[in-house]
């Protein structure tokens, strides 16, 4: 047996697992059932090994750890942050730092220094559990360490944590770009519990988990609480085929944040749209403040 096979076994068993001691605690222990389902759900799936490292043919990676009041995070830069405009690189919920590869060389030719980092629970980063209230932390304690950022290029819950924290700074000197942003966590704890056969009136008391455990509610944190103080410029780009995030999630941003623009990408998916060329140049062009010259571009399937 190879060691892809065993890992996709062992990880279908401890799928078929969970289900099981779902079906049976909900019946039996509906409270425990809530609160087991809410903490699996506030555990990513962590990427280890070779994926975690940037290829060759871009500039060598200067790693380091950053102590923050919300727990130490691993810090990915190139170019030098402390005497040049930077971008900040934010990934979505099971990622990491190196997603972003691709945006790097684009983005250094544009004279900028680039930070990205593994959140609390990824990639490099220690932690177990983690969330969008985390990423909103984290996301802020590294926009008041870093000098000179002038641009944020967030993917999935990666870009819905930039939003939130951009809507709490009220700052216009950013430039941001949502690549594929949810609008709300509720409809992924309603998917979660979907998927484990976890009854969908213990949802609710999942909920209220999380948002003790993490200090926010779902409220807070939704597209239409945090729209009206976004001030920053802002592009969505979003495919309407995502099948992970909905095409209206981010349709909701472009809609009610004043200063954002919509770009849709067919036949990028969700995650491949972080190596779509027509996205790339995109947002490079974004947050070097270039004009788009249309609000609403759209892209023909296959660009990718």
């Amino acid at each position: 047996m190879s060691k892809h096979t065993l890992i996709e076994t062992v990880r279908s068993f401890l799928f078929s697992f969970h289900k099981l001691k779902f079906k049976v605690s909900a019946v039996v222990t509906p409270r425990r059932a809530a609160a087991n389902g809410a903490a699996l759900f506030s555990t990513p799936v962590r990427f280890r090994g070779s994926r975690l490292d940037a290829p060759g043919d871009i500039p060598a990676t200067r790693l380091r750890e950053v102590p923050l009041a919300s727990g130490a995070v691993t810090l990915y830069e190139w170019g030098n942050p402390a005497t040049q405009p930077t971008i900040m690189l934010i990934h979505g919920w099971n990622g990491w730092a190196q997603q972003f590869t691709s945006f790097i060389p684009p983005l250094l030719a544009k004279g900028f220094a680039v930070v990205a980092l593994d959140h609390r629970g990824h990639g490099r980063s220690a932690g177990r559990r983690s969330s969008l209230s985390g990423f909103i932390d984290t996301a802020q304690e590294l926009l008041g360490l870093l000098p000179n950022v002038s641009g944020i290029v967030g993917h999935s819950l990666g870009a819905a944590a930039a939003a939130c924290m951009l809507a709490q700074s009220h700052t216009t000197a950013l430039q941001l770009v949502l690549i594929a942003p949810p609008n709300n966590p509720r409809v992924f704890l309603e998917k979660f519990a979907s998927m484990f056969g976890i009854p969908i009136r213990l949802t609710d008391a999942m909920q209220q988990w999380v948002e003790q455990r993490f200090g926010r509610t779902f409220a807070e944190v939704s597209v239409s609480r945090i729209a009206p103080n976004i001030l920053a410029r802002t592009l969505v780009i979003h495919d309407p085929a995502d099948s992970v995030v909905p095409f209206e999630h981010g349709e909701s941003y472009a809609r009610l944040v004043k200063n954002a623009q919509l770009a849709r990408l067919d036949g990028c998916g969700h995650y491949r749209i972080l190596r779509s060329p027509d996205a790339i140049r995109l947002a490079v062009d974004f947050v070097s403040e270039q004009e788009l010259g249309y609000c609403t571009p759209s892209l023909p399937a296959g660009s990718t």
